[in-house]
């Protein structure tokens, strides 16, 4: 609802450079390392779930060892962002009881896309963030065709849609003829075979392989 007024949707915002998430999760990781160890000197609560990273990972150790060994400075560099603002956004992660980490596509449409998206489960599971409620990964794709339409049964795939849901949901048999896939729409095209097209949100042309 319009309501005139600011609405505040987040605590704290650092514009990473293009191609700097990486450097900045393992900066927040690295983050979290040093938070640890101090809680642990200090006889402070833990940062870490070390219960948790037991019983659901492997490979801790390698891991850590590894973000240890990159210099804050190389990290500076390499995200765009100083220090000071990676270990806030580890400060602020660090006191919460549960974190979602979400994603788009300009995270993983990149040669580094793989190792980030890797990382950021890995930042989740340093304190137990992953498979309970108000935790997680959400990935949240762009086109209609990768992520809205599927999250409401639309598929060319019908025996991929919950038939039953939908009957009750909707009150109508859903069809169960398999329909195109994006190529084979274009190749339907090209031939003849499909005569009429009406695309309903987003851009065909811009968005085929």
């Amino acid at each position: 609802m319009l309501s005139m007024t600011p609405t505040r949707i987040s605590s704290q915002y650092h514009q990473v450079k293009s191609g700097g998430d990486l450097a900045t999760l393992i900066g927040m990781c690295k983050a979290l390392l040093a938070a640890d160890e101090e809680a642990l000197s200090n006889g402070s609560p833990r940062v870490l779930d070390f219960d948790f990273i037991a019983e659901h990972t492997h490979g801790f150790d390698e891991f850590a060892t590894a973000v240890r060994r990159y210099g804050w400075d190389e990290l500076e560099r390499r995200s765009g962002i100083s220090r000071g603002q990676m270990e806030a956004a580890a400060a602020v992660y660090a006191q919460a009881k549960a974190a979602i980490g979400i994603y788009g596509m300009g995270l993983t449409q990149h040669k580094k896309g793989v190792e980030t998206v890797q990382v950021l489960i890995n930042l989740m599971l340093m304190r137990g963030n992953i498979g309970k409620p108000g935790a997680g990964i959400c990935p949240v794709r762009g086109h209609s065709n990768v992520q809205g339409q599927r999250t409401v049964g639309i598929t060319e795939k019908p025996e991929l849609v919950p038939y039953d849901r939908l009957r009750e949901l909707y009150r109508f048999e859903p069809p169960p003829k398999k329909g195109v896939n994006t190529v084979e729409a274009c190749e339907g095209i090209l031939n003849g075979q499909i005569r009429a097209f009406i695309g309903l949100g987003g851009n065909f042309v811009r968005a085929i392989p």
